[in-house]
């Protein structure tokens, strides 16, 4: 555990800048929402989702780059007494992914506020519950089922990449893995399109009122709708425990792929 903080404190002091930039970049997107204007309200509505859309897409893209960096320093001989330390490949691994997914969850709890906000200023009604969800409940889903994958993905890549370098060109792994990933992430939406709603959905958003005629997806059968049920939106629990046990698999992968190039 004592190996753990230093490396985690490393983490901070090597990715700091990175984390403040973009928790901070938040304050314009605020600016952003606030400063949008169109003549039609449901215009209006779709310009504020683009932005939410787009700040979301750079909560995903700058964690990622945070955790990418690892090929860069151990190609560029930076860190190397540490990486040669005591602390196991696993403790290096969970510091920098434990930093760059906790600055994710940061990130995404202010947007999800911000997302409370842009709802507030369309003029609907939000109660507690329907608030929490938004600034917790949804954030933490996105975070599990896409941000949680895409880190441990990436931690996977690099150190993939960086142990392979010590034997050929590093580039020959990182093009097999991103051009092969596309059909294994084809193979995994599939799979979870086929467990989605196997088990009770979890309800959310139940203030808002949303109609039934909206966003429904029919339930296998063909008849009832499982997304939209009495103005109460619900979500499939199946995608988060299976993006929660992949990004488990690949983070173990990577553990141990660290773990043979030490030895």
């Amino acid at each position: 555990m004592k190996g753990f903080k230093t490396l985690f404190w490393l983490e901070y002091r090597r990715s700091g800048a990175w984390a403040v930039a973009l928790i901070g970049s938040l304050a314009f997107w605020a600016w952003a929402l606030f400063q949008a204007r169109a003549v039609d309200p449901v215009e209006l509505s779709s310009v504020r989702t683009v932005l939410l859309v787009i700040a979301a897409a750079v909560g995903a893209l700058v964690p990622a780059l945070m955790i990418g960096r690892l090929r860069g320093e151990t190609r560029g001989g930076q860190y190397q007494v540490l990486l040669l330390t005591p602390p196991s490949g696993a403790a290096h691994i969970a510091a920098r992914y434990a930093f760059a997914l906790g600055t994710a969850a940061v990130y995404f709890g202010i947007l999800g506020g911000l997302a409370w906000w842009v709802v507030e200023m369309a003029g609907l009604t939000v109660d507690a519950s329907t608030a929490a969800q938004l600034v917790l409940g949804l954030p933490l889903y996105v975070v599990g089922t896409t941000i949680a994958p895409i880190l441990a993905w990436t931690v996977l890549l690099t150190v993939f990449v960086s142990a392979y370098r010590i034997a050929g060109p590093g580039w020959i792994p990182g093009t097999v893995m991103v051009v092969g990933t596309p059909f294994a992430l084809r193979w995994l939406v599939e799979g979870i399109a086929r467990a989605a709603y196997s088990l009770p959905g979890w309800p959310i958003l139940g203030s808002l009122g949303i109609s039934e005629g909206a966003y429904m997806t029919a339930s296998p059968d063909g008849h009832e709708p499982e997304m939209i049920v009495d103005g109460i939106v619900h979500i499939p629990q199946e995608p988060l425990w299976i993006m929660l046990a992949l990004t488990l698999v690949l983070l173990v992968i990577a553990s141990r792929i660290w773990r043979e190039v030490e030895a």
